[in-house]
């Protein structure tokens, strides 16, 4: 019950790996923090990044206050943007190392927690073995009481020419010779079996006192070590919590970024800066999705769990009347576009359902409403057959990683979330096959409109 610890998701190490690779095409995508830091480090350099994301917002007030293009804006903006990456990413590695200390915390506490068990353990076999020998004790105790009285009332304890004179005949002298010694060596025998009892009960309160000491001192232990836990979990929490503010922000300069885009001219040497980071944000996205799927995705050598009913035949994911305003393989513009866009016709888009077009595993899902590289809110199903479904810029997602879901079920809101210019479900088919590979592929070739 004390583990707390909020782990951040593997895909989200996909996404950075993702990243990483991209760097290489374009310095726009800034470094990561190195791994080694400490979290002192890591915070100084949040720290210096956050003062730096202040200077440049007075900045960009600045030009707001006094703006005659755009493009001032727009570098500023992507500026601010990188900046508050780099801030998400050492949120990163801080979590990363914290739910590492509360993975060696929890660890080290249960382990004294099972110290504390077995001693506790011994110690109540110990206070069970002191009252039976307590009370054997006593019981030797009250025979050796019962045998002098016998001996006192026999007349025994005198010599044997006093038994001789006080015997009536040879006969009573014999019988009362014979149980004088046998009474003298029964007594013996209680009185050592006394004396090893009182010895065993000596041992036994020396055993209990020892380890009523070693109980008080791990109890200390496990205090301050849950402490330290509670420390690491508020910590934790709260960092968690700047992070997702922090992409908050970023999304919320996307959207500005946006805007402006559509006001710029084409032809601008911004404009063109624009386009070349948004396509390096587009190979971070495919590879991540790409990552994902040869990670965790079924391949088309697979057959499908039979909990996803999978019949072989794909739903169309938006019911009621639609219309497409885009499809694959691009943009009317030439740009790439590997899904289809689908919107409602018959009543407003945004907020309506839309549903898993087969059964099977969701195997990635972001739901927090930020930018995502541009998917906003999305989730990928793998229907066990190397066919995976991608759903994205939704409203809300009502399913998670590792959700079972089946043919028809809703599994979101249709929304504008990312990169968008308007409500619609961008709507993907991506096949793996049995040697990894991952593909797009037209989903037309996979549902019609009804």
């Amino acid at each position: 019950m004390w583990n707390l610890k909020i782990k951040t998701s593997r895909k989200k190490r996909l996404f950075c790996i993702a990243l990483a690779l991209v760097c290489a095409f374009s310095a726009m995508i800034m470094p990561h923090a190195s791994a080694e830091k400490t979290l002192e480090e890591l915070n100084a350099e949040y720290e210096q990044i956050e003062k730096e994301i202040q200077e440049n917002q007075e900045k960009l007030e600045e030009v707001e206050d006094d703006i005659k293009t755009n493009e001032d804006k727009l570098n500023k903006l992507n500026g601010q943007i990188d900046k508050i990456n780099e801030q998400i990413d050492l949120l990163d590695e801080s979590i990363n190392l914290l739910n590492n200390d509360i993975d060696s915390l929890q660890n080290d506490i249960d382990a004294t927690t099972d110290d504390i068990e077995e001693i506790s353990i011994r110690r109540e076999e110990i206070l069970l073995q002191m009252a039976e020998t307590q009370a054997l004790m006593e019981d030797t105790e009250e025979m050796l009481l019962a045998r002098l009285r016998e001996n006192y009332m026999s007349g025994g304890g005198g010599s044997t020419v006093e038994l001789l004179l006080t015997s009536g005949d040879m006969a009573s002298f014999f019988a009362r010779k014979e149980l004088v010694t046998r009474v003298s060596e029964n007594d013996a025998k209680l009185i050592s079996e006394l004396t090893d009892k009182i010895n065993e009960l000596n041992t036994l309160k020396k055993e209990l006192e020892t380890k009523m000491v070693e109980l008080e001192e791990k109890e200390a232990v496990l205090n301050t070590q849950m402490g330290d836990l509670t420390v690491k979990q508020t910590d934790l929490e709260s960092s968690m919590n700047v992070q997702k503010d922090k992409k908050n922000d970023a999304t919320e300069k996307q959207n500005e970024v946006k805007y402006l885009l559509e006001d710029l001219d084409k032809d601008s040497d911004a404009y063109k800066a624009a386009i070349k980071r948004k396509e390096a944000e587009r190979e971070a996205l495919e590879a991540a999705i790409e990552a994902a799927i040869k990670a965790d995705g079924s391949s088309t050598e697979d057959v499908p769990d039979e909990q996803y009913n999978n019949d072989g035949k794909m739903l169309w994911p938006v019911p009621g009347s639609t219309k497409l305003t885009a499809t694959y393989p691009s943009y009317s513009d030439g740009s790439p576009h590997w899904g289809i866009d689908i919107v409602r016709t018959d009543v407003t888009t945004k907020g309506s359902p839309f549903r898993a077009a087969q059964g099977g595993k969701v195997i990635l899902a972001l739901n927090d409403g930020n930018w995502n590289y541009g998917f906003g809110n999305y989730c990928i199903i793998d229907h066990g057959d190397g066919k995976h479904t991608l759903y994205a810029h939704a409203q809300r997602l009502y399913v998670s990683e590792g959700d079972v879901v089946q043919k028809g079920e809703e599994i979101g809101l249709i929304g504008d979330t990312g990169n968008t210019t308007g409500p619609h479900l961008h709507f993907e088919v991506r096949i793996k096959n049995s040697n990894g590979d991952v593909s797009r592929v037209n989903p037309l070739n996979y549902v019609s409109k009804p």
